[in-house]
């Protein structure tokens, strides 16, 4: 009796169990769709706004100061940023000429939100850098303030940040706001994974030439990690640096990951002069394998 007691005790604690998980679940589904429902009536909102604006723009060819007021409130917070960029995106893929025009119209309005996000934590300011990465005609094309200001996020930040700001430099295209953002993370000795800073140079978007020509004038402030990923992107699309990595190989004193890069350089585009030490170094490693 005793016995069967306790299996009944054993199958109503299993049962409540079971209603106990089915109502989580029900409140869980619940809850994402009410969620999902506010999110999408805010990114049709948001579609309403632009389109307006957009009108606007295209009739008056003036900036609404009213817009801009609206935009500062609103996107301060980064939920409201993301909804934003949803129909940003929608403005972007069906009216480029449109989206266009308005990125253009409301540069003071994303200046001064970079401003803004400069203050907030890490996390917030990876949030905004993500937002300029999709969306990099926001900050345009030159060296402006706001590519200064962003550029200052990599201070006190997270990799998760500084890895985020990279990525939205990288889509601008501006080869300063690179160099300048290498010299702030080699300067404060702030960590990113070589791999990482490879592949998002990769990505460059603008004049490739020309940044690898400033990453290599200012070789001497590179760490090895840094130095290794110029030499890796460089080694992508130039044969003109032959006889600028060739001392790289040819000192010792060089860490042993940047002589292996450029190496590697040398693998792809060949170079007489730099056989013979191209040979020793396969003997050596041959040799302390």
């Amino acid at each position: 009796m005793i016995f069967d007691m306790r299996i009944y005790v054993i199958v109503a604690i299993f049962m409540l169990a079971c209603i106990s998980l089915m109502f989580f679940n029900f409140v869980i589904i619940r809850y994402s769709k009410s969620k999902y429902t506010l999110s999408t009536n805010r990114i049709n909102k948001w579609k309403h706004i632009l389109h307006e604006q957009v009108s606007r723009t295209s009739n008056k060819g003036i900036h609404a100061l009213k817009h801009e007021k609206l935009l500062l409130k609103k996107l301060s917070n980064p939920e409201n940023l993301i909804t934003y960029s949803h129909a940003l995106q929608y403005l972007k893929n069906k009216l480029p000429q449109a989206y266009n025009i308005y990125t253009r119209m409301n540069y003071s309005a994303f200046k001064k939100l970079t401003d803004i996000y400069s203050s907030k934590p890490s996390i917030e300011r990876a949030c905004y850098a993500d937002f300029i990465c999709a969306f990099p005609q926001a900050a345009g094309k030159m060296y402006t303030p706001l590519l200064d200001t962003l550029v200052s996020y990599i201070d006190d930040s997270h990799i998760h940040c500084r890895t985020n700001i990279l990525r939205a430099l990288c889509s601008i295209g501006n080869v300063q706001g690179i160099v300048n953002a290498l010299q702030l993370i080699n300067g404060k000795m702030l960590f990113i994974h070589g791999e990482i800073l490879t592949n998002e140079l990769s990505k460059f978007k603008g004049d490739k030439h020309a940044l690898a020509d400033l990453l290599w004038n200012e070789s001497r402030s590179w760490n090895s990690n840094t130095m290794v990923a110029v030499i890796k992107f460089i080694t992508e699309f130039s044969e003109n640096y032959r006889e600028a990595f060739l001392p790289i190989l040819y000192n010792p004193s060089v860490d042993l990951e940047v002589r292996i890069a450029a190496a590697h350089y040398f693998e792809k585009y060949t170079y007489e002069p730099a056989r013979p030490i191209l040979i020793e170094l396969i003997v050596n490693t041959n040799q302390a394998a």
